[in-house]
């Protein structure tokens, strides 16, 4: 397979690196980065490499949504491609919220949260990178 987009499969060497459902713009990367602070979230994203210099990027909290009400769906791809599934923990996104940190969303039921509220509280919030340009 030739490296790129094919349908809900983003290919690099032979291996798919990202997928996505029908309804989504963008490709989800087929791993998580484990419990970061915002600043390390962002740098995590903006350094991943989905292909050939291709960056992604830390979701916003409308393509969290898209992922959260399609997670069903990601998580049989993610798994059928060797890809690890979303956990059912929060998630951040790049956008902000006044005068305070960054949204979160939880995997599990869809709740928005401040970021830094739960990161100093002891939370796990996970980090996936996006591709939105190919």
């Amino acid at each position: 397979m030739t490296d790129g987009a094919h349908g809900n499969l983003f290919y690099c060497n032979g291996e798919v690196i990202g997928v996505k459902t029908a309804n989504m713009n963008f490709y989800i990367a087929m791993k998580n980065f484990d419990h970061m602070d915002w600043d390390d979230a962002n740098e995590t994203c903006l350094n991943y490499s989905f292909c050939n210099n291709l960056k992604g990027t830390l979701p916003t909290m409308d393509q969290l949504d898209v992922i959260y009400n399609n997670k069903s769906t990601i998580n049989n791809l993610l798994l059928a491609n060797n890809g690890k599934k979303l956990k059912d923990e929060w998630y951040w996104s790049s956008t902000y919220l006044p005068y305070s940190s960054h949204y979160i969303l939880n995997m599990d039921d869809g709740m928005t949260g401040n970021g830094a509220t739960f990161f100093y509280d002891g939370y796990m919030i996970y980090t996936r990178p996006i591709l939105t340009s190919w």
